[in-house]
């Protein structure tokens, strides 16, 4: 059977088969043997050959969907297909199915051909011109401008889109997008301004850390900007050395400092008959040892040292385990300083007692200089006040605590000081005639 006459089938498998062996040959080539200009073209013509592959896949998936081909065989939808065969995230899968609508054409039950939504931005997609991520942009634009406008504003709004994003990267096309969206529609800013609109996950990545994702409205946004905007102010300089955090490491802390301060605060509705907190669960072993790790209630591991730092002040609820780790037992929960004590360390440091640190007694928790877990005693002359950022720093950095005549002190990293000399932070003293009251400390010995 000749080429011209071939089954579909055939054809597209020829193709594949033409792709596969057209990349296995680019994989073995020496391309370091090539001319710096015959490699940049080289690699624009793959990024151009790269996307039109691209699309040649949604039109696959365009055609599976359209006659159903999971439901028929498998029972099931094409996104749990997409999911159980080719691996995909949900996420995937659903922007995949959203995109054929969009740039795919499809063909109706009568034979006739239907073009795609967008067909501007599907042509520029099929010859390699634009990526996916262009045509994003170019479908969130069109999605969100007004119902009202004329059908044919809204199709030269997006053959506008698609010839610009021939000539732009992602970045300036969504400019573009949001200066045509302020020419078509001025009013949309302020008619779409819905608190309904707001949205807010919480992702897990492979690092540990979690991705957050959302939007708010225009008055959501400024007021939580306004809360923020207190505490993400850079910290005063240590040791001559100015706050290193970025902007965006700024506003991270200070959203955390401001749940931790509510949380303290109370006065949050109950959930289950509690106060909204923060669990850990970890071996009383592995909490001596400093080994191992804990285990937080969203499920996400921590180090020791970190479930340290929190249990440093806390509330501690034992559980006996059996073999299989099915509980046994569990005992009342008691908190690791008793309010008495932590009013005889408050009326004592007054604040975080790292120096030059102003933040006071009410932001602080409760340090045990010598931890709990190893036998360190939860009294006034193992117990100091640090502020979280500081809390975090003497659990996780190389500074210390001593006590010098029941006042605690702090010494620095030998970096930050050779001589480690221990200091003291002095804000905090109550003034008389606008003199600070210091408390009789004779020198100072050094360490051990």
């Amino acid at each position: 059977m000749s080429s011209t006459t071939a089954a579909p089938p055939d054809v597209v498998s020829a193709a594949l088969a033409l792709i596969d062996a057209a990349t296995t040959l680019l994989l073995s080539a020496d391309v370091w043997r090539m001319p710096g200009q015959a490699e940049a073209d080289a690699l624009a013509a793959a990024e151009r050959v790269t996307r039109r592959l691209e699309y040649g896949k949604l039109r696959l998936l365009g055609d599976f969907h359209r006659r159903d081909i999971a439901g028929a065989q498998a029972g099931l939808s094409t996104r749990q297909f997409l999911k159980a065969r080719l691996h995909l995230s949900s996420a995937e899968a659903v922007r995949r199915l959203h995109a054929i609508r969009e740039l795919v054409p499809t063909v109706s039950p009568t034979g006739e051909v239907v073009p795609p939504e967008l067909p501007a931005t599907a042509a520029a997609v099929a010859s390699g011109d634009i990526s996916s991520e262009h045509a994003q942009i170019i479908s969130s634009a069109i999605r969100h401008l007004p119902t009202s406008l004329d059908r044919d504003v809204v199709t030269g709004a997006e053959k506008t889109l698609a010839e610009h994003a021939r000539n732009l990267d992602p970045s300036d096309l969504r400019t573009v997008a949001h200066q045509l969206h302020l020419h078509l529609n001025p009013d949309g800013n302020l008619s779409d301004d819905k608190p309904s609109r707001r949205e807010l996950t919480f992702r897990r990545g492979i690092d540990g850390m979690d991705l957050i994702r959302g939007r708010l409205d225009a008055e959501g946004s400024a007021t939580v900007q306004a809360a923020l905007a207190p505490l993400m102010q850079p910290h005063p300089a240590e040791d001559g050395v100015r706050d290193p955090r970025s902007p965006a490491r700024r506003c991270a802390d200070a959203l955390v400092e401001l749940s931790e301060r509510t949380l303290a605060a109370g006065g949050l509705p109950t959930m289950a008959g509690e106060r909204p907190h923060v669990t850990v669960t970890m071996t009383l072993a592995d909490l001596q040892a400093g080994t191992g790790h804990a285990t937080l209630n969203t499920g996400a591991p921590i180090s020791p040292e970190t479930a340290r730092r929190i249990a440093c002040d806390a509330t501690i609820i034992p559980i006996v385990l059996g073999s299989e780790g099915e509980p046994l037992d569990v005992g009342r929960q008691t908190r690791t300083i008793p309010p008495g004590i932590r009013r005889a360390v408050v009326a004592r440091d007054l604040g975080c007692i790292h120096p030059d640190c102003d933040a006071p007694a009410p932001r602080c928790e409760a340090h045990h200089v010598q931890h709990w877990a190893n036998g360190g005693a939860t009294a006034l002359n193992n117990l100091v006040l640090l502020c979280p950022r500081h809390h975090w720093t003497i659990h996780h950095d190389q500074w210390r605590i001593t006590f010098h005549e029941g006042i605690p002190h702090v010494i620095p990293p030998p970096l930050l000081d050779p001589e480690q000399t221990p200091r003291r932070n002095t804000r905090h003293l109550p003034t008389v005639s606008g003199s600070a009251v210091r408390r009789p400390s004779g020198p100072m010995p050094r360490p051990d």
